[in-house]
C-alpha cells in the first residue's frame, strides 16, 4: 500500500480521468463514509436519480467498513490503485508511440509492475465486492416498478386513471373519460387514450400541488377523486406560505383532474405527484420543509356525515386567512399587469361556454314546452292508455307475424346444420356455399311475404322485417367466417390471441369446435352482426342493478316517443292528408308542416338512436356479458356525411366492410366503384324494410340515400378546405333532420293515405308514419 495519507488520496482523486460512472460512486460512497461516518439524510425520490445513486453508495460503503478508520483505509488503496492503473494506462500509451524507454526495463521496473499487478487484482475484488453491495442497496425500494417502468426508466409511475373533461358538455353522458396517465423522472404529467397512443397533453409540474377532492359517488360506486392545479403566485416560498394547504383557493388554476375506484392507487398516485411537485420547487433546498416529501396536499377527504362538523372548525381558520389576505392586500397594488385581449376576441384562447349553453338548453326547453302546449291546447291530449282489450287483440291481429319471427329459428338450426356436415367433409365446398346462401336467402324473403300476404300492422311487419334482416345479415358472415377458417386452415388459430378478455374456455378454441348450437345461437342474440369464434366477455357478471336502471330509461324513452309521435307528428300529418284530399293544399302550407314536422322528429330520431343502440344493445350485451360495447362513435360531430355512416351504426358498418367492401377491393373493383356498390345496397335495404309494411313500393327511401352521394363529396371537400370549420356538421344537421327525413315521412304519408282511400279504408294515416318513425327513414338500424 502506498505511503499515502488521506488528504493526499483526496487531492489525487481530483486528478483521476476517464472514470465510469460505477466508479465514481464508489469513490463518492467511501469517501462519505470516511468523513461523515453513517448515513443520516433520508434517501431522495424518484425526480432525482442522481440523488439517489450518491445515497446508495454512500450506503453500501457504510455497510462494508462500520467505522471511518477502515473506510479511510479502503478510500486510500482504492485511489492508490486507481492511481497505478492511470500510470500504466500511460505507459502503454508512450510504448504504442514508437518510443523505446520500457524496452530496456530494468529489474527494480519489473518488480514494480509485479507489484502494481497484485495491487490492481486486489483493487479488482474489491470493486467487484462494492459493485455487488452497491446493486443490493440500489434494489431497495417501498415497491418493485412495474414492466413499463423497467422498460422505460424515464417512467416513475402510469397506470388507467379516469379524466374529467372539463370542457364536455355532458348533460346526459359522462364527463369523466379513462386515459393513459404517464408521470416521468423529469417531472411531466402525460396522458393519451391507451398506452400504444402518443401523447395528447403534457403537464410539467413546476409550481404545481396536487389536491385531494374527496370521494364522488356515481351508479352506485365510490371513485376517489383527486386533482393537479397551478399554485397562485407568491407561492411557494413566498408570502410565509411553506405548504399548499395555505394556497388561497380562489386563485389556484386547476389543470387536471383524475378518479379511480381504489383509495389505494390514489394515495399512490398522490404520492408520486407530490414527490413530483416538491423536486421542482424553486426554493433553494435550505428553505424547503424538512423530510422527504414537502407537505403539499391536503388531507384525507371528509365523509359526507362528517360534512357539517368539519365546515364548523374551519370556520376560524378560514377567518385567519380571510384577515391575512385582506391586510397583505395593500391600495397601491396593480389591477392591470400585462396586455390581455377580451374572452370573445379571436386572441382569447379556448374559453368555456358551459354556461351559454345552458342557457341554450333552457330557451330550447322551455320554447319546446310552449309548442307541446299549444299543440295540446288545440287537439287535446291524443295519448291513450292502452286498454285491456287492446293487450288481448293484439296478439291475436299480428299473429301473422309473430309467428313469422318463431320461424326464424329454422333457419339459425340449419345453418349449424349444414356448417357441421362441411366440418366434417361430408358436404363440398361448392354444395355447402350453395346451402348456406340459399338459407340465407329464405330467411330474408319469408318475412317479407309473410308481411306482404297476411298484412300485419305496420309496426308489426316493421318488426318482423328487421328481424328477418338481421338474421340474414348474420346467417351470411357465420358462413363466410367459417368459410375463411376452414380454407385458411391455421386462420382459426392464429385469430383468437388477437382478442382479449375471453372466458377461459374460449382461449384456445379453434374450428370446427366453435360448431355447436350454443355458439350460433349466441351469436343470433349478441349486439354483433359480425361472427367470430369468441367474443370478448365483460369482467363482471350479470349486473342486476343496472339491468333494472336499463329497463327503466328504456320505459321512460319509449314513453317520450309515443308522446311525441301521437301528441306532435300525427296532428301535422293528418291535416296535410286532410288537405290536400279536399285540395286545399298549397305550397306555404306543405312548406310549413316541414317546419312542423322538423323538430319533433329531431327528438323522435334521437330518442330512437338513445333506447336502441345505447340502452337496448347494452342491455343485450349484459345479459349476455358481451364485452365489446362500442356500438356507435361521436357521430354528432361529424363534419362530412361519409363519417356519418362509419360512426351510426358500427355494427352494420364494420358487416359492410367485412362481408362487401373488402371482398369487392379483393375483386379488382376500384374503391369508388366499392362505395357505390355498398350505398346501392344500403339503399335497398332501406326501401324493402319501409315499402314492404306499407304495402307500397314508392321508392322515396332509395332516391334519399342515392341523393347522399353528392353530398358525401361536397362535405368532404369543404372539410378539407375550411379546416376546423363547423360548416359540414351544420349540413348534415340540416340534410337529415330538417329536409331528409320530415319530406320522407310527409311523402310516403301521403302516399300511403292514397292507398288507403283507393282501397276503401280509413285514411288515417298515424299507424303508418308510426310504422316508418319504427324503421327509422334516412339512417334507422341499418
Amino acid at each position: 500500500m502506498s505511503d499515502l495519507t488521506f488528504i493526499d488520496a483526496t487531492h489525487k482523486a481530483k486528478s483521476l480521468s476517464s472514470l465510469s460512472n460505477e466508479t465514481k460512486l464508489l469513490i463518492y460512497g467511501t469517501y462519505k463514509a470516511s468523513t461523515a461516518g453513517s448515513v443520516t439524510a433520508d434517501r431522495p425520490g424518484r425526480f432525482d436519480p442522481v440523488g439517489r445513486a450518491k445515497y446508495d453508495a454512500w450506503e453500501a460503503a457504510n455497510k462494508r467498513y462500520p467505522t471511518k478508520e477502515e473506510a479511510k483505509k479502503a478510500y486510500i488503496s482504492l485511489v492508490d490503485g486507481l492511481t497505478d492503473d492511470n500510470d500504466n494506462k500511460d505507459n502503454k500509451k508512450t510504448t504504442d508511440n514508437g518510443t523505446d524507454e520500457t524496452s530496456s526495463s530494468s529489474p527494480t521496473t519489473a518488480s514494480s509492475t509485479t507489484a502494481s499487478s497484485t495491487r490492481l487484482s486486489q483493487l479488482e475484488a474489491t470493486v467487484a465486492s462494492l459493485r455487488a453491495e452497491l446493486a443490493l442497496a440500489s434494489q431497495r425500494s417501498s415497491c418493485a416498478p412495474s414492466s413499463r417502468e423497467q422498460q422505460h426508466p424515464a417512467v416513475v409511475k402510469s397506470g388507467y386513471l379516469n379524466k374529467w373533461r372539463d370542457r364536455s358538455i355532458g348533460w346526459s353522458g359522462s364527463k369523466w373519460s379513462l386515459r393513459y396517465v404517464t408521470l416521468t423522472a423529469d417531472g411531466r404529467l402525460l396522458y393519451a387514450g391507451r398506452h400504444t397512443e402518443a401523447a395528447r397533453a403534457t403537464l410539467s409540474l413546476k409550481r404545481c400541488a396536487v389536491k385531494d377532492d374527496g370521494v364522488k359517488r356515481s351508479r352506485g360506486e365510490e371513485f376517489h377523486v383527486f386533482s393537479v392545479y397551478r399554485r397562485p403566485d407568491g407561492s411557494p416560498g413566498e408570502g410565509g406560505k411553506e405548504s399548499a394547504q395555505e394556497d388561497d383557493e380562489d386563485r389556484i388554476v386547476p389543470l387536471m383532474r383524475f378518479s379511480t375506484a381504489a383509495r389505494a392507487d390514489k394515495d399512490s398516485w398522490m404520492s408520486y405527484l407530490s414527490e413530483g411537485c416538491a423536486s421542482f420547487d424553486p426554493r433553494p433546498a435550505a428553505d424547503r420543509p424538512k423530510g422527504t416529501l414537502a407537505p403539499i396536499y391536503f388531507g384525507d377527504s371528509i365523509s359526507p356525515s362528517m360534512a357539517m362538523y368539519s365546515k364548523r372548525a374551519s370556520k376560524p381558520k378560514a377567518a385567519h386567512s380571510k384577515n391575512k389576505s385582506v391586510t397583505s392586500f395593500q391600495p397601491s397594488r396593480p389591477m392591470h399587469r400585462s396586455s390581455k385581449p377580451s374572452y370573445l376576441s379571436e386572441g382569447g384562447g379556448n374559453q368555456n361556454y358551459r354556461g351559454l349553453l345552458n342557457l341554450a338548453a333552457i330557451v330550447l326547453i322551455v320554447s319546446n314546452f310552449r309548442l307541446i302546449y299549444d299543440t295540446m291546447k288545440k287537439n287535446g291530449i291524443l295519448v291513450t292508455v292502452p286498454s285491456a282489450s287492446d293487450f288481448l287483440e293484439a296478439p291475436l291481429r299480428d299473429f301473422p307475424a309473430h309467428s313469422g319471427t318463431l320461424l326464424l329459428n329454422v333457419f339459425v338450426v340449419a345453418a349449424w346444420g349444414i356448417e357441421k356436415l362441411l366440418s366434417r367433409g361430408v358436404l363440398g365446398e361448392s354444395v355447402g356455399t350453395f346451402l348456406h346462401l340459399s338459407n340465407a336467402f329464405v330467411a330474408l324473403v319469408v318475412p317479407g311475404v309473410v308481411v306482404w300476404a297476411f298484412r300485419p300492422t305496420p309496426g308489426a311487419s316493421a318488426g318482423l322485417l328487421m328481424c328477418g334482416t338481421i338474421l340474414w345479415m348474420k346467417l351470411i358472415s357465420y358462413y363466410h367466417t367459417n368459410s375463411d377458417y376452414r380454407v385458411g386452415g391455421e386462420l382459426s388459430k392464429l385469430s383468437s390471441p388477437l382478442v382479449t378478455d375471453l372466458a377461459e374456455d374460449e382461449v384456445s378454441k379453434t374450428y370446427p369446435e366453435n360448431v355447436t348450437l350454443k355458439n350460433i345461437y349466441y351469436f343470433w342474440f349478441a349486439p354483433t352482426l359480425t361472427y367470430q369464434i369468441a367474443f370478448p366477455k365483460a369482467p363482471h357478471g350479470v349486473r342486476l342493478s343496472y339491468v333494472f336502471g336499463v329497463l327503466v330509461r328504456m320505459s321512460i324513452s319509449a314513453a317520450l316517443i309515443v308522446f311525441l309521435v301521437k301528441q306532435t307528428v300525427f296532428p301535422t300529418v293528418d291535416r296535410l292528408v286532410a288537405n290536400l284530399q279536399a285540395g286545399r293544399l298549397d305550397p306555404l302550407e306543405a312548406a310549413e308542416s316541414l317546419v312542423k314536422l322538423a323538430i319533433p322528429n329531431t327528438y323522435i330520431w334521437l330518442l330512437v338512436f338513445y333506447f336502441y343502440f345505447h340502452l337496448f344493445m347494452n342491455l343485450l350485451a349484459e345479459l349476455l356479458c358481451f364485452g365489446d360495447r362500442v356500438f356507435y362513435k361521436d357521430w354528432w360531430n361529424c363534419t362530412e356525411i361519409g363519417s356519418y355512416w362509419r360512426l351510426w351504426n358500427l355494427p352494420v358498418h364494420m358487416w359492410m366492410v367485412r362481408h362487401l367492401y373488402m371482398p369487392a377491393i379483393r375483386s379488382n373493383i376500384p374503391p369508388t366503384a366499392a362505395n357505390l356498390i355498398v350505398f346501392l345496397f344500403s339503399a335497398v335495404l332501406h326501401e324493402y324494410l319501409i315499402s314492404v309494411p306499407f304495402h307500397m313500393v314508392r321508392f322515396w327511401a332509395f332516391f334519399g340515400m342515392l341523393g347522399q352521394i353528392p353530398l358525401v363529396y361536397a362535405t368532404k371537400y369543404l372539410d378539407r378546405k375550411f379546416k376546423g370549420s363547423s360548416v359540414g356538421n351544420v349540413i348534415f344537421w340540416l340534410s337529415f333532420c330538417v329536409l331528409g327525413q320530415p319530406c320522407a315521412i310527409l311523402l310516403y304519408s301521403i302516399d300511403y293515405a292514397q292507398l288507403s282511400e283507393g282501397a276503401g279504408a280509413a285514411t288515417d294515416v298515424s299507424s303508418g308514419a308510426e310504422a316508418m318513425l319504427e324503421v327509422g327513414v334516412g339512417g334507422g338500424e341499418l
